[in-house]
C-alpha cells in the first residue's frame, strides 16, 4: 500500500514538471540525469542517458549560465541548485533551463533605443549651444557696436588668439577653445552699469571694482554648459597676471589656464592699438614694445615670444573684417566644435578694455 502510494505521488509530481513551461532536468550525485520534462528535452537536448560532467568540480551551491544553441539560434539560461542531505552530502541536483532569446531580444532593442535617444538628446543639446552661443556673441557685437571705441574689439581679439594658439598646437580642441573664449570674453559686461562702460575717463577704485566682475559674470554665464566649462575658465582669469597680481583670484605663473595667458596679451594689445576718447590709438611697434616689456610679470614669457614672431611677421597686424566675421554663424566659426582631439602692468592707459 505504502509503495503504491508513494509510486502514485511521484506520478503526481512528474506530471507537474512536464507541464511547467520550463525545462526541469534532475541528476543524482554521480551528475547522471534521472530526471527531464519534456521542454528540457526540447531545448537542451538532455535525456535519461545524459550525464552533466561539467557540474563534477563544480563548488557554487547556487549558480547561472547563459548558452547560445548555435544549431537553432536559440539563447538558454540554465539556473543550477546543488542539492546536499542533513549531513551535507552532495545527493544531486536540479537544472531550470528557459528559452531567453526574446528576452535578448527586447533588451538589445531597448539598448539600441536608448542609445539612439541618447544621441538624439546629445544632438539637440549640441544644436541648442549652437543657437545660445551664437545669441551670446550676437549680443556682444550689439554691446561693442553701441560704442565706436570697442566695436570689433572680441572679433579682433579673438583673430590673434587664434593665430597664437594655432601657431602653437594648430587646430585642435585647446585653439577651438580660445576661438570660442576671445569671441566671448566680454560676454560678462552686460552686467556692468553702462555709464561705467562708457565712461570717457579715468575709473575710480569702486567703478573698477565693479569692472572685475565681468570675468566671474561671464563664466557664471557659460558654466551651465558641460561642453563650454573649459571656456568659461579661460573667460574667469584672462585678466590674471603672470606674477600673480591680476583679478579675479590673483593665479600666477602656471596656474592660469593657457589660452587666459593668451587673451590676456591680445586684448592688451588691442585695447592699447584702439582709439579711446581720452588718448588717441598707441602704435602697433609702441604696443607691441609694451608687452614685451611686461613678459615674466604681466604675461607668459613664452607667449609673449610667440606674439612678437606673429608681430615680427606681420601676422598680428593684419587687418580683421570685423563687417564679414560678425555676420559669421558660431557653427561656420566652430563647424568641429565638438569633434576635434588634440593632441596689466601695462599703464592703467594701456589697460585691457
Amino acid at each position: 500500500m505504502f509503495t503504491t502510494e508513494v509510486r502514485k505521488n511521484n506520478e503526481i509530481f512528474q506530471a507537474v514538471l512536464e507541464q511547467m513551461p520550463y525545462g526541469v532536468t534532475v541528476v543524482d550525485a554521480d551528475n547522471k540525469v534521472v530526471f527531464a520534462n519534456r521542454v528540457a528535452k526540447e531545448v537542451r537536448n538532455i535525456d535519461i542517458s545524459s550525464r552533466l560532467e561539467y557540474l563534477k568540480n563544480e563548488q557554487r551551491r547556487v549558480f547561472r549560465k547563459t548558452i547560445f544553441d548555435q544549431v537553432k539560434e536559440r539563447y538558454y539560461e540554465d539556473n543550477y541548485k546543488r542539492i546536499f542531505d542533513d549531513t551535507n552530502n552532495y545527493i544531486g541536483s536540479i537544472v531550470i533551463s528557459r528559452d531567453i532569446t526574446y528576452t535578448n531580444k527586447l533588451e538589445d532593442e531597448k539598448t539600441t533605443y536608448l542609445r539612439k535617444l541618447e544621441e538624439k538628446i546629445y544632438e539637440l543639446t549640441g544644436e541648442l549651444q549652437v543657437l545660445l552661443v551664437s545669441s551670446m556673441s550676437s549680443l556682444v557685437y550689439a554691446l561693442e557696436a553701441k560704442d565706436r571705441y570697442t566695436k570689433g574689439h572680441s572679433l579682433r581679439v579673438c583673430d590673434m588668439a587664434v593665430k597664437m594658439a594655432e601657431y602653437k598646437w594648430g587646430i585642435c580642441n585647446e585653439s577651438k577653445d580660445i576661438e570660442l573664449a576671445g569671441k566671448l570674453h566680454d560676454i560678462g559686461k552686460i552686467g556692468i552699469p553702462e555709464v561705467i562702460l562708457n565712461k570717457p575717463g579715468k575709473l575710480t577704485d569702486e567703478e573698477f571694482h565693479y569692472i572685475k566682475e565681468h570675468p566671474i559674470i561671464g563664466q557664471n554665464i557659460l558654466t551651465s554648459m558641460e561642453n563650454l566649462k573649459s571656456v568659461a575658465k579661460i573667460i574667469r582669469h584672462h585678466h590674471e597676471k603672470f606674477d600673480g597680481s591680476g583679478y579675479p583670484d590673483n593665479l600666477s605663473g602656471d596656474l592660469i589656464p593657457q589660452g587666459a595667458r593668451i587673451l590676456a596679451i591680445v586684448d592688451s594689445y588691442d585695447a592699447m592699438t584702439s582709439e579711446r576718447p581720452y588718448r588717441p590709438p598707441t602704435a602697433p611697434e609702441e604696443a607691441a614694445h609694451e608687452i614685451e616689456k611686461n613678459a615674466g610679470t604681466q604675461f607668459d614669457p613664452q607667449w609673449v615670444k610667440i606674439f612678437l614672431e606673429l608681430f615680427q611677421s606681420g601676422s598680428i597686424t593684419e587687418t580683421l573684417s570685423v563687417e564679414s566675421s560678425t555676420s559669421a554663424t558660431y557653427n561656420d566659426a566652430f563647424p568641429n566644435r565638438f569633434n576635434i582631439s588634440c593632441q596689466t602692468n601695462v599703464n592703467q592707459k594701456f589697460s585691457a578694455s
